[in-house]
């Protein structure tokens, strides 16, 4: 089993149920007993029904560990990150509504941090025709633990992989773990270049791939509303194309964060005081306008069963659940979870 006790763990950090779902259901195709596994890591069943509760991550290292000794399979890690990459299909269909190209994707795409919690982020780097994307823990002590590493690059060459029109390879994969006596399964998830004992666990992809354009996804929530443009001018003249333009632009630039007048009057091409001045014409102004849009979109989100609470936020720029949580209440006067509750049981 992996030595946890070298890890350096600081006790307030977490990570999101999610991510301890996976890591239980890599481990269960190889037959492993949940129940077991969940009993010697010392968590709560009930915490796992609710994708945004948090476990410390002590005991996060701790399930890897286990549930790696449990199978005798070293290769978990890249079955959790596929499991990971799979199980957020749904966010990266999303993110195809919002972004053009690859590289406006990995311009908005969330940390690490705010998808599966405190395990580290995914940094890109520039390196000559290659773009890397380099898996930075957290804690550097669990830099030589192989599922962790493995986890973070398997889920993000599918990711990558999966998004664009054109395939997009990995080039060369660096793991800062030793060599193991079996890398078939490395092979098959990254190709045949692979290095260790790196300085960094990393992925290397064509530089080019930045400019490749990302699938359009016809997608749907339930109860048939588009998403996320075709209604979100009601009660406004649909003769003037000023309202869908600003409105596109908006969602495209909600996940940056903070959103200023500037970034979004940009991509309509006009100045952020021409934006001022032809809302006013209108009787609006931009701070109204992205309140509106984001109230209307988080209960068009939120009753896609699909997405979580967490990727909801993200969708809106807010910097973590809890802030989404408070504007949601103040919007519609219920909260997020009570929400959605509502929305599946049908009342």
């Amino acid at each position: 089993m992996a030595d946890n006790k070298s890890l350096v763990i600081d006790p307030s950090w977490s990570v999101y149920s999610a991510a301890v779902n996976t890591v239980l259901l890599a481990a269960e195709q190889f037959g492993a007993k949940r129940d077991e596994l969940l009993s010697r890591a010392a968590i709560a069943p009930s915490i796992l029904d609710i994708a945004e509760n948090t476990i410390p991550i002590e005991k996060y290292f701790r399930l890897f560990a286990l549930a790696e000794d449990a199978i005798k399979n070293p290769d978990i890690g890249l079955v959790a990150g596929r499991i990971s990459y799979l199980s957020g299909l749904n966010l990266q269909l999303y993110m195809t509504t919002i972004c053009h190209t690859f590289r406006d994707y990995l311009n908005r795409i969330p940390s690490t941090i705010k998808l599966w919690g405190d395990v580290g982020e995914v940094h890109i780097r520039p390196d000559g025709d290659y773009i890397r994307l380099e898996w930075c823990p957290l804690m550097p002590s669990t830099g030589n633990t192989r599922y962790m590493s493995d986890a973070i690059l398997a889920a993000s060459a599918g990711i990558v992989d999966g998004l664009c029109y054109l395939p997009v390879q990995v080039r060369r994969a660096c793991f800062t773990y030793a060599k193991p006596a079996n890398i078939t399964q490395l092979c098959e998830t990254f190709g045949p270049n692979l290095n260790f004992d790196a300085e960094v666990s990393c992925l290397y992809l064509d530089r080019a791939c930045l400019d490749y354009p990302l699938v359009v996804q016809n997608y749907k929530v339930q109860h048939g509303a588009a998403i996320p443009f075709s209604n979100l001018f009601d009660g406004k003249n649909p003769s003037d194309k000023f309202w869908p333009r600003l409105h596109q632009a908006i969602v495209r630039r909600l996940p940056d964060g903070e959103l200023k007048i500037e970034s979004v009057a940009s991509d309509m091409n006009i100045s952020s005081r021409t934006l001022q001045r032809r809302l006013a014409e209108r009787n609006s102004h931009f701070t109204a306008e992205i309140k509106k849009i984001r109230a209307e979109l988080a209960v068009r989100y939120l009753e896609d069963e699909t997405l979580s609470i967490t990727d909801v936020a993200f969708l809106l720029g807010f910097n973590d659940q809890g802030a989404f949580s408070n504007a949601f209440k103040q919007w519609h006067g219920i909260s997020p979870r009570n929400y959605q509750q509502a929305v599946i049981i049908g009342i």
